[in-house]
């Protein structure tokens, strides 16, 4: 048997690890944890920052939505999530954080019968950038990371083989950065896909708006890396592995999901290596909290 299947870039990136929303307690005793790189060289201090409260209403949807085309009325999509629906054209506000979520649902992660005309990867962060600053929805602070193509392709149920496999449309992803720090989590993204013809068909919108708040010292690598054995941290990867070990570490501000509150936005040691199962191997990443 011969099924179609569409890859989304987003899981290609790594973005498809899901980290546990609370500090977890790893069963230590049956882990180890070794380091394969050195302890970097830190600021002893760094700031926190508090985002700006919203208040989304059914008329700030509206006056978006006219910003895309949109005639109609807004309304409750689902609890914490305001919308607006016409034709295939669709859009979603998160009442939480402000964040948008805009599709033409009749072209985006739809199956096609051939190759589309999609634009050079300099062409789509053109149209992306005019899409967005064209409607003041433009972060100044947003830089353009890479641009990268949502797959389709058929796969054979018996032998796993993919084959014919074409690009669907192109995302065009934007990185942010507080205090030349990266900016990691679900509720720090951007990015617009470009359809056939280098049309916007849609886009994702989750920046919250931040401002000074104050400084701290933070912990030195060392003190979170015995807290990442303790198993204090947010964990994403597979548990019951024989040994972590440890590639990379680095500081980064950490962003909730659209959907939840968030008042402060704290940086956070980000650990990522290799899980050993026997000789299996996974990749893991792990958010230690910088602030004491």
């Amino acid at each position: 048997m011969v099924c179609i299947v569409i890859s989304s870039a987003a899981m290609a990136a790594g973005i498809a690890l899901q980290r546990s929303e609370e500090p977890i307690t790893l069963p230590v005793k049956h882990h180890t944890f070794e380091m394969d790189v050195a302890f970097p060289d830190v600021s002893p201090t760094m700031n926190i920052y508090q985002v700006k409260s919203v208040n989304v209403s059914e008329m700030d949807v509206e006056a978006t939505g006219r910003l895309l085309g949109f005639k109609g009325g807004a309304g409750v999509v689902n609890e914490g999530v305001l919308g607006m629906v016409e034709g295939t054209k669709a859009i979603n506000i998160y009442t939480a954080s402000g964040a948008i979520w805009y599709a033409d649902t009749a072209k985006l992660f739809k199956s096609v019968k051939k190759q589309p005309n999609l634009p050079p990867d300099a062409e789509a962060i053109e149209i992306a950038e005019t899409f967005l600053s064209s409607r003041g929805l433009f972060p100044s602070d947003a830089v353009v990371s890479n641009v990268v193509a949502d797959e389709q392709g058929e796969i054979n149920t018996s032998t796993k083989e993919v084959s014919n496999v074409i690009k669907t449309d192109l995302q065009v992803i934007f990185d942010r950065k507080i205090d030349n720090v990266p900016v990691i989590g679900p509720g720090s993204k951007l990015k617009v896909y470009i359809g056939s013809d280098g049309e916007a068909i849609g886009f994702y919108k989750a920046w919250r708006v931040i401002e000074p708040y104050s400084e701290c010292t933070i912990k030195t690598p060392e003190v979170a890396f015995e807290e990442l054995k303790a198993g204090k941290c947010r964990f994403a990867g597979p548990i019951g592995f024989d040994k972590a070990i440890v590639k990379e570490i680095s500081l980064a501000y950490n962003i909730e999901a659209a959907d939840k509150e968030q008042d402060f936005v704290e940086p956070v040691y980000v650990f990522k290596g290799e899980l050993l199962f026997g000789e299996d191997v996974a990749e893991y990443e792990a958010l230690v909290p910088a602030v004491p």
